[in-house]
């Protein structure tokens, strides 16, 4: 039986979930936004239109927004996660992913429910824009160290269990990667409520 905890509501932390303003964006979604938010390299984000996903070749997240000649460099990573103090978890990752890479921009904070095992509580996602030096394989292995430090277990109990932190790369550097059970853009991204209406509100 699923039972919808607490979870996030009685942080004390600073960055729990009192410090954003909550918006809701429809039936079981609601987006997070800091209350410190700053519109920072807003021009750089704005869409081209509203996307429509339904085209033969497989969609290009970069090409969404009018400046994608200025967006093509970066990294877009897919952040999200159930367990715990998630909001909390997401500040500290930001922290960490600085120490080896430029945040560029972050979008709010979106609360949906869970896909595929629907008997947990609900995911928080956001997308994070980098600037990095690193390589694709370099960066991947960054990111499954971050999962690790943050308590994620290495071998899944089941397909689409619980997370504490799940990090996904969206698209590196408008390159198309295919490196074993890694695909660049993500396979699914276009497809998925957590990843596309993040990314079409970042700042």
């Amino acid at each position: 039986m699923l039972v919808k905890s607490s979870q996030n509501t009685q942080s004390k932390h600073y960055y729990g979930v009192k410090t954003y303003i909550q918006k809701s964006l429809g039936k079981d979604l609601i987006e997070f936004i800091p209350k410190t938010h700053k519109k920072s390299w807003n021009s750089k984000f704005k869409t081209a239109k509203t996307p429509r996903f339904t085209q033969v070749r497989k969609p290009n997240p970069y090409r969404i927004f009018k400046t994608y000649g200025e967006l093509k460099n970066f990294v877009i990573l897919g952040v999200g996660g159930n367990c715990g103090e998630t909001l909390v978890r997401f500040w500290k990752l930001l922290k960490k992913l600085s120490c080896k890479n430029v945040i560029i921009s972050t979008s709010p904070i979106l609360k949906n429910p869970a896909f595929g095992y629907t008997q947990q509580l609900d995911f928080y996602n956001m997308i994070i824009w980098i600037k990095t030096r690193l390589g694709i394989a370099d960066f991947w292995s960054f990111c499954a160290y971050l999962e690790r430090y943050f308590g994620r277990a290495r071998k899944r109990p089941f397909k689409n269990a619980p997370r504490t932190l799940d990090l996904d790369i969206i698209a590196f550097k408008d390159k198309r990667i295919v490196m074993g059970s890694l695909e660049i853009p993500h396979k699914a991204w276009s497809e998925r409520e957590s990843v596309w209406i993040p990314l079409i509100h970042c700042n």
